[in-house]
C-alpha cells in the first residue's frame, strides 16, 4: 500500500506545481516539413519554445516567429507568457518531390562538435543511468544531437549501454540484424562507443547497418560527426536561456540582425552555434572563441559596401566579437563553386586573406573554418585563380621598364619625344600607384612625377577643364598628397564649383563620372551626382559622352565603375543592363572596340577590364572564340614593353601601357597608394617576393578611369593640337578605319582622358 500512496502523492504535488494553461492565448502553427520554416502566429509577443524529438530546446520571442526543422519527428512547441503556458505538438515529415520520391538522403547529418573536458550521464531504456566521457564515441553522438535536435536512446547491455536509436530510426526495424553502428577514421572500433576515446580532429561516423556487409557508403542513414575539443559548450538555444537567444527574424534586418551574450570563465574556450537563419544569410555555422572577459558579446550584421575582391563574393557580414582573445569560425558554401577555390577574407583597410581549412563537405555544403585575430568586415570569397596578374610578371616588369625610359628630365611623362604634360603625368603616377611603386622615388635627372605636378600645375590651372581637374585630384590622392592643398591649391574646392543643382559635374556625361570619382575618392558626398548619371543611360543599357549621343564601351565601362564606386549594388538593374550592353562590345578576337564596329584596342579593353573587376565579374571569363579580353590586351605588348593601340597599329603608346598596366593588375581607380617598392631599379622586382595575391590590394570599390577620346569639357587643354573652340560641339564620331585623319586626333586625347 505505501507504493501506491507514495505514486499518488507525487502525482497530486505534479499537478499543483504544473502552470495552468492560458485559453486566452492564440496559437497558429503552419509548416511540417523538413528544411522548411515551422511558424508560429500569436495575438501577443511571447516566448516560444521549440523542442524537435525531446533534444535542445530552442527559444524565440516574438508575435510571429519560425523554426526550421532538420529531421523528422514530433516537434514540441511551448508558448509562455505571465499567464500560463500552451502546447503544441506537430509532426515533421519529408515532402515528397519528383527528384527524391520521399527517400532521404544518406548523409542525415554532418557537422563539427567541440567536447569539452568532464562527462555527461545517458539513461538506458530500462532506466539504469551511465557515466559516459565526452570525449568518446558516444560523446561525439551526443552533441551532434545537441547541436542539431535529434535524440537517441541506449539500452542496457551486459558491456554497457548500447545505441538502439537514432533519430527515430531503431534497431531491427529493417530486419532482424540491422542496427547502428559506428567508425571512426574510416575503422571500426571493437569496444563501445560509450568507451572509445577519441582525439581532436577525429571523425566519428555512426551508420545503420542492415547486414553484415553495410558498410557507411551504402547505408540508408549516416552521421558523420567531426571532433574539435573545447572547455565550454554551449550550443545554440536553450543552454543560454531564452533572454540570450530572440535572433528570429520576422520584420525588417537592423544592422545587427544576430547579438548574443555568452556568460564564461575567462580562459575558457566557448562555443556559440548560430541560429539557422544566419546560416542561411551569412553561411555562418559555429564560433569558438577564448574568453578574456567574463562576458562574450557576439554581433553579426549585413555589409553592403565591401570594395574590389578579385574573386566570386559568396557573402559579407560585420562580425564583432568582444571580450575574446581570439575567435575562430566555421562556415559553410554550397557546391557550386571550386572547393579549393574558397577562402575567407578579412578588411583591414585592404582584403586580406585568412588561414582557411577544409573541414569536410555533406549533400549540399562544403564546410570550412578560419582563426580570426579580431573583429572586422568578412567575405566568403571564392578566388579568380587567374586574374589579375602581379607586379612581379614580365609583361608588368616588362611596362614598367619602357615607361621609365619615357620619362622626362623634368620629371613628368609624355609619348616618346613630347613635353611632359600634367594629363600624361597624372595617368602614369597613377599606374605606378597600381604597380606598388613610389611615384616619389621615379627620379630622373633629380625630379619625379610628383615634383612636376608640383611645379607645374599653378601654371596650368588657366587651361584644365573639369575631367583636367578631377584626374589630377585623382593622380595626387595615388601620390599619397593632398588634393585640399596641393601646392598651395584646393583643387576639390575647385572642382565642386562645377557641380550644378542638378548633381551634373561639368557640362557633359564623362566630367560627370570623372567628378564622382575624384570627389567621392576626396570624401564628398556624390549622391546626388551619381542619381544624375542613372538618368542618362540609355535605353540599350549604355552611356554616352554626353547627353542624348549614342552610347559607346568606353564610356559605359567608365559610369559602371562611377556608380559602383558611388554606393550603386553591383547587382541593380542599372549595372546589370549596363554590363549587358558591355557585352556586345566584344569583338570576334576577344578584345573591345571603343564604338560601332571599330578595331579592338588597348584603351578599349582596359576600361571594360577595370569596369569588369569593380563588378565583380572575372575578365578571364568574358570571352569570344575562347579568347578573353585579358588574353586580347596581352596581345598587344610589344616585345619592348609598351602596349600598341591595335594589332596593326602603334598610337600613344604611352596612354595605352599606362591604361593596361593598371587594368591587367585588376586596379579600377581611384589607386591608393600601397607602396612596397621604393627603389626604381625594376630588374630587382624579380628577385622580390610577389606580393601574394590574396591580399587583394584593391582596399575599396575605388573605380575611376576616364571616357571619351574626343574632347574634354570646354575644349581647354594644354595639348594645343587638339585644341577645340568652346562653342564647338563635337557631333558623330567618325569611324577609325574610315577617317584615318580623325584617328591620330581621337588618339592623340586619349592621353588627356
Amino acid at each position: 500500500m505505501k507504493k501506491p500512496a507514495a505514486f499518488l502523492l507525487f502525482s497530486i504535488i505534479l499537478f499543483l506545481l504544473a502552470p495552468v494553461p492560458s485559453l486566452g492565448i492564440v496559437v497558429d502553427v503552419s509548416g511540417g516539413y523538413v528544411n522548411e520554416p515551422v511558424t508560429v502566429t500569436l495575438d501577443r509577443d511571447s516566448y516560444v519554445i521549440f523542442r524537435m524529438n525531446n533534444g535542445t530546446p530552442v527559444f524565440t520571442y516574438g508575435k510571429e516567429v519560425r523554426f526550421i526543422p532538420h529531421i523528422t519527428g514530433n516537434l514540441n512547441i511551448e508558448v509562455r507568457t505571465d499567464e500560463g503556458i500552451v502546447k503544441r505538438s506537430i509532426q515533421i515529415t519529408e515532402r515528397e518531390t519528383e527528384e527524391t520520391g520521399g527517400e532521404r538522403f544518406s548523409v542525415y547529418y554532418s557537422g563539427t562538435v567541440y567536447l569539452p573536458e568532464g562527462s555527461f550521464t545517458v539513461i538506458a531504456s530500462s532506466g539504469k543511468t551511465y557515466t559516459v566521457e565526452w570525449r568518446t564515441a558516444m560523446g561525439a553522438l551526443k552533441a551532434a544531437s545537441q547541436q542539431s535536435g535529434f535524440s537517441f536512446t541506449v539500452k542496457e547491455t551486459d558491456w554497457g549501454p548500447f545505441v538502439s536509436c537514432i533519430a527515430s530510426k531503431c534497431e531491427k526495424s529493417d530486419g532482424e540484424m540491422s542496427g547502428w553502428m559506428y567508425q571512426v577514421n574510416g575503422n571500426t572500433p571493437m569496444v563501445g562507443a560509450h568507451e572509445y576515446i577519441v582525439n581532436e580532429g577525429d571523425e566519428v561516423v555512426w551508420y545503420f547497418s542492415r547486414s553484415m556487409d553495410e558498410t557507411p557508403e551504402t547505408s540508408p542513414m549516416i552521421l558523420r560527426v567531426y571532433v574539435k575539443f573545447a572547455e565550454k559548450q554551449i550550443p545554440a538555444g536553450g543552454a543560454m536561456g531564452a533572454e540570450d537567444n530572440q535572433t528570429d527574424l520576422t520584420g525588417e534586418i537592423s544592422k545587427h540582425i544576430f547579438v548574443k551574450n555568452v556568460s564564461a570563465e575567462i580562459g575558457e574556450e566557448v562555443v556559440v552555434y548560430f541560429p539557422e537563419n544566419i546560416s542561411a544569410m551569412f553561411s555562418l555555422i559555429s564560433l569558438k572563441a577564448r574568453a578574456e572577459n567574463d562576458t562574450l558579446q557576439i554581433e553579426v550584421g549585413e555589409e553592403d559596401e565591401i570594395g574590389a575582391i578579385y574573386g566570386k563574393i559568396l557573402s559579407t557580414f560585420n562580425l564583432e566579437v568582444r571580450g575574446a582573445e581570439y575567435f575562430e569560425i566555421v562556415f559553410r558554401t554550397d557546391k557550386s563553386v571550386n572547393r579549393d577555390s574558397v577562402v575567407l577574407m578579412k578588411f583591414t583597410g585592404k582584403w586580406v586573406e585568412l588561414p582557411t581549412e577544409y573541414l569536410w563537405e555533406d549533400r549540399g555544403y562544403y564546410h570550412f573554418s578560419a582563426e580570426v585575430s579580431s573583429s572586422s568586415t568578412f567575405a566568403i570569397v571564392s578566388k579568380w585563380s587567374d586574374f589579375p596578374l602581379n607586379v612581379t610578371d614580365e609583361p608588368i616588369i616588362k611596362a614598367l621598364q619602357w615607361l621609365k625610359t619615357i620619362q622626362n628630365d623634368d620629371g613628368g611623362f609624355a609619348n616618346p619625344g613630347e613635353e611632359s604634360s600634367i594629363s600624361k603625368t597624372s595617368w602614369a603616377i597613377m599606374a605606378l600607384a597600381a604597380s606598388k611603386q613610389d611615384p616619389h622615388r621615379w627620379i630622373r635627372n633629380g625630379n619625379s612625377p610628383v615634383d612636376y605636378l608640383r611645379n607645374n600645375l599653378n601654371s596650368s590651372l588657366g587651361k584644365m577643364g573639369t575631367a583636367d581637374i578631377a584626374r589630377t585630384i585623382l593622380a595626387i590622392t595615388a601620390a599619397d598628397e593632398n588634393p585640399r592643398n596641393f601646392s598651395g591649391i584646393d583643387l576639390v574646392s575647385m572642382l565642386k564649383g562645377k557641380v550644378k543643382e542638378d548633381g551634373q559635374i561639368g557640362d557633359f556625361i564623362y566630367t560627370t563620372i570623372w567628378g564622382i570619382m575624384a570627389l567621392k575618392a576626396s570624401g564628398e558626398n556624390v549622391t546626388k551626382s551619381a542619381e544624375w548619371l542613372k538618368a542618362q543611360q540609355n535605353e540599350d543599357g549604355g552611356f554616352a559622352w554626353a547627353a542624348g549621343e549614342k552610347s559607346d564601351y568606353d564610356d559605359t565601362a567608365a559610369a559602371i565603375q562611377a556608380l559602383i564606386y558611388a554606393g550603386e549594388s553591383k547587382d541593380s538593374e542599372v549595372i546589370q543592363r549596363a554590363l549587358d550592353y558591355l557585352k556586345t562590345g566584344q569583338n570576334e578576337d576577344g578584345g573591345f572596340r571603343y564604338f560601332g564596329n571599330s578595331s579592338s584596342n588597348a584603351a578599349s579593353d582596359a576600361w571594360a577590364i577595370q569596369a569588369l573587376v569593380a563588378a565583380g565579374e572575372n575578365p578571364r571569363e568574358w570571352k569570344k572564340n575562347n579568347i578573353s579580353v585579358v588574353d586580347h590586351l596581352l596581345s598587344l605588348q610589344a616585345e619592348e614593353g609598351y602596349f600598341r593601340y591595335t594589332s596593326v597599329q602603334t598610337s600613344n603608346p604611352g596612354y595605352m601601357t599606362v591604361s593596361a598596366i593598371m587594368a591587367l593588375l585588376g586596379k579600377p581607380n581611384p589607386v591608393k597608394p600601397e607602396y612596397i617598392y621604393g627603389e626604381v631599379n625594376l630588374t630587382d622586382l624579380t628577385e622580390k617576393p610577389a606580393p601574394s595575391k590574396t591580399q587583394l590590394p584593391t582596399p575599396t570599390p575605388e573605380l575611376t578611369k576616364t571616357p571619351k577620346a574626343v574632347v574634354t569639357e570646354e575644349a581647354r587643354t594644354d595639348e594645343k593640337p587638339e585644341t577645340r573652340a568652346p562653342s564647338e560641339k563635337p557631333s558623330g564620331i567618325p569611324g577609325f578605319e574610315i577617317l584615318g585623319a580623325m584617328l591620330a586626333l581621337i588618339l592623340a586625347f586619349r592621353w588627356r582622358r
